[in-house]
């Protein structure tokens, strides 16, 4: 807060809070991130519709792997830039690093398994840069992370963890690892299918935070000291 003074009167003047981040959950890998300005990221498009479904129109939409669960771009309102993180048979990474509208968007480059894509290929870890908040979205990760890789990385604010068993995606408990390595301010599990698929990676920290709902709005100025895992209700598969 500020102080004013009017006429020999000091009157408290609120200090302008910052506008939020918005994080919304839509299950399975599927996030709509929307910054302070309006402008709206789509991660990994689910393509069900038994699951929420974006209504209003996107401005980028992201995909970490060419599987049909996190590339179904069409589900995406509007005329969104779409940056693939793979080419488009998956052989490759793309090499994304850009700025649309007010975020910035890289590529870490990742693995779909714990043999170098040997099994099930590779996936692209995708960072924003939205309002001063860095947020990675993991996609499909499936192994801990290299010191390189985390170097890629840089300091992430907020982390979406998939916990999908192992089969798909890292363990509840390689996503615990790999949240510690990467230390984020809060983290935010997802790609589960099934009532209290996050409890067992929560059981990893000490600071946890159950919302009743798929939505979380903060600023910058908001953000907790690392860890706090923050686990939105309801299951996504």
């Amino acid at each position: 807060h500020e102080l004013q003074v009017v006429h020999g009167h000091f009157l408290r003047v609120a200090a302008t809070a910052p506008a939020p981040v918005t994080v919304e959950w839509m299950g399975h890998s599927t996030f709509q991130i929307t910054s302070s300005k309006g402008t709206r990221i789509l991660t990994d498009p689910h393509g069900e519709f038994d699951l929420p479904r974006p209504t209003l129109p996107q401005h980028i939409v992201t995909t970490s792997h060419q599987h049909g669960p996190h590339n179904s771009v069409h589900m995406a309102p509007g005329t969104p830039v779409i940056l693939h993180g793979l080419t488009a048979g998956g052989e490759n990474w793309q090499k994304v690093s850009t700025t649309i509208r007010d975020v910035s968007v890289y590529v870490v480059p990742a693995y779909h398994d714990k043999s170098q894509g040997m099994q099930r290929g590779k996936n692209a870890i995708f960072v924003f840069r939205v309002d001063d908040i860095c947020i990675a979205h993991l996609g499909d990760l499936g192994h801990v992370l290299t010191p390189a890789q985390l170097k890629l990385l840089g300091k992430i604010d907020i982390l979406l963890v998939p916990v999908a068993g192992g089969m798909f995606t890292v363990t509840p408990d390689e996503a615990v690892e790999v949240t510690k390595q990467v230390n984020p301010r809060i983290a935010i599990p997802e790609h589960y299918w099934w009532p209290g698929g996050a409890d067992r990676f929560a059981e990893g920290f000490s600071k946890v935070k159950q919302l009743n709902g798929l939505v979380l709005k903060i600023s910058k100025q908001e953000l907790p000291p690392p860890t706090e895992i923050v686990v939105f209700a309801g299951a996504g598969r």
